[in-house]
């Protein structure tokens, strides 16, 4: 990552050179940009294209809310239900789910992301599968296996192999979206691509497929805590 500057704000901006047609821009974060360019592309070409929409990028940004940091927290959503979150400095780390609340002991304050991330991960991960088997099992729709991650610019993926792997983060959206998420990954691996196809076919699943993809583009990032 490095730092440019856009209008009078800096920003941190990944390039990633991929197996992509054209340039792709997301913002992911207050004052982050990943950028994904075919193999061949010149950095002259990206630099002239945030120029060009220098206008757009700081809207954009404006609009995405920074993250809190996780001590400050109080309450989380997991699948619209509301947790009660509590840190506090203890010998040893741990994190402990309890009815609806979530108690975090960290040793040290620079540890806490790496306990939440570690221990929610678990978590998230038998939800998101149970829910992919149930839905796959529900349109009859086969996959080889699910990963849980956490990346900070994606919701999903679905191989060429048919492995599905999911941000972990997605339990925070409430069910619909969730589903949604899981729902589109799935529709993956009949059509690999984002055609027309695609998007019939995912309506057959999710026929609030729109609202929810508006959704995500307006609010996804934003529910994400690390």
């Amino acid at each position: 990552m490095e730092k440019i500057k856009i209008g009078e704000k800096k920003f941190l901006i990944e390039i990633k050179r991929k197996r992509v047609q054209t340039l792709r821009l997301r913002i992911v974060g207050k004052n982050k940009i990943v950028v994904n360019i075919p193999w061949l592309m010149p950095l002259m070409v990206v630099n002239k294209f945030i120029k060009n929409n220098e206008g757009w990028i700081l809207r954009q940004n404006k609009k995405i809310k920074k993250k809190k940091r996780l001590n400050k927290i109080k309450k989380i959503e997991i699948l619209g239900e509301n947790y009660e979150v509590e840190t506090k400095k203890a010998l040893r780390d741990s994190l402990v789910i309890i009815d609806k609340n979530i108690l975090i002991n960290y040793s040290e304050k620079n540890k806490l992301k790496e306990i939440f991330d570690k221990k929610m991960r678990i978590l998230a991960g038998k939800l998101i599968k149970e829910k992919t088997r149930e839905l796959a099992n529900k349109y009859n729709l086969h996959y080889e296996k699910v990963g849980i991650k956490n990346q900070s610019s994606r919701y999903g993926s679905c191989s060429g192999m048919g492995s599905l792997n999911f941000n972990w983060q997605i339990i925070l959206f409430p069910m619909d979206k969730f589903e949604h998420v899981i729902l589109h990954e799935l529709t993956h691996l009949t059509i690999k691509n984002h055609s027309r196809a695609f998007w019939e076919l995912l309506e057959k699943y999710d026929s609030n497929w729109r609202e929810n993809n508006r959704w995500l583009k307006r609010e996804g990032t934003n529910k994400f805590i690390i």
